[in-house]
């Protein structure tokens, strides 16, 4: 048993580095794992656990001194933002993954509960050619499924979107002036991604404060964030070393512009991994068209960052429309009775 005493909900890192405990030697003499918080779990880390479907862990809740399970039935249905959502994936050099963080960052979107589009801005299509048909991603408990479906910009009507769509991803252009304005004008969000390569880093820095300049020409309001992608978890020194140069680069933008965030790969990643490295083999195999979040073993790594990213995006902004119910209150609506007695004694 494990029992967190955060001052914040757990999140998902916490909930995927305990439950990939039980995939280690050292854990086959247990039988089970419980986590236990005494501040609830977001809900995007009650969505991880409940994608991993574990036999041997379960969460748990301490609420008025008692213990109490989570279960994942009667998860609130109302969690739909009031208007369409607009998120922009921007990139700072080619090949650093912009289809496919679009692609996984809408999946993560559509099992946290959202009807997504992905609008393919990209002239090179990657996107539609990858997702023509769209892909389906289960809902949980007795939620419904939830789809990720892919657009041209000519098929897509801003001014009358499909009405079961809440949040739509844009595969940008990596040329900014290629892309259309209007849809600039209205994104909530925007990722800028980057890696953390020693070769690449002050062209990218340099990019990238270019492309916050530009999308700040358009768009006053949007958040802004630069993301790590195809991050080496296994070279914590250099990476470390790296993240304080670009740390060191953008802090002065962050003074000047507050809605501009430099995440750092402490928090939040995508990690390098082949399940990402091989997506896309669908389309040379033959097979239906899938994500990369077919859990291994009952771990996916990929489902961890995205989900996570999300809980990132959803504490550093003031978008009320993208923010679920306050996590104390969703994990109030999945308690069970109570398991056993809590005392602080």
């Amino acid at each position: 048993m494990q029992v967190k005493t955060h001052k914040f909900p757990v999140k998902v890192p916490h909930v995927e580095r305990f439950l990939n405990f039980f995939y280690l030697p050292a854990a086959r003499r247990f039988t089970r794992g419980l986590l236990v918080s005494s501040n609830g779990f977001t809900p995007n880390a009650l969505t991880y656990f409940s994608n991993v479907n574990s036999q041997k862990v379960k969460l748990a809740i301490i609420k008025e001194d008692l213990v109490h399970w989570i279960r994942f039935a009667d998860r609130p249905q109302d969690r739909l933002p009031q208007k369409l959502v607009y998120v922009g994936v921007f990139t700072c050099k080619g090949g650093v993954g912009k289809t496919t963080i679009s692609a996984h960052l809408a999946g993560a979107i559509a099992l946290s509960g959202y009807n997504v589009a992905i609008i393919d801005l990209d002239p090179q299509k990657n996107l539609t050619t990858l997702l023509d048909q769209g892909v389906i991603l289960p809902g949980v408990g007795d939620e419904p499924d939830h789809t990720v479906k892919v657009f041209s910009l000519d098929e897509w009507d801003a001014s009358n979107p499909p009405a079961d769509i809440r949040m739509a991803v844009c595969d940008c252009s990596p040329v900014f002036e290629e892309n259309p304005i209007d849809l600039l004008a209205k994104l909530s969000y925007c990722l800028i991604l980057t890696t953390l390569n020693p070769l690449g880093l002050n062209k990218n820095g340099y990019v990238i404060k270019n492309t916050l300049k530009a999308i700040r020409s358009v768009n006053k309001d949007a958040y802004v964030f630069v993301l790590i992608n195809n991050y080496f978890k296994d070279e914590a020194h250099k990476a470390r070393v790296l993240k304080e140069q670009y740390k060191k680069y953008f802090a002065r933008l962050s003074e000047l512009d507050d809605r501009f965030h430099f995440i750092d790969s402490d928090e939040v990643s995508i990690r390098n991994s082949k399940q990402l490295f091989y997506w896309g083999y669908h389309i040379y195999s033959g097979e239906p068209a899938e994500l990369a979040f077919t859990p291994i073993g009952g771990k996916c790594a990929p489902k961890a960052d995205f989900l996570n990213l999300l809980d990132y995006l959803e504490s550093h902004s003031d978008i009320s429309q993208f923010k679920n119910p306050d996590p104390a209150s969703l994990t109030n609506l999945l308690l069970q009775d109570p398991l056993l007695p809590y005392t602080t004694n």
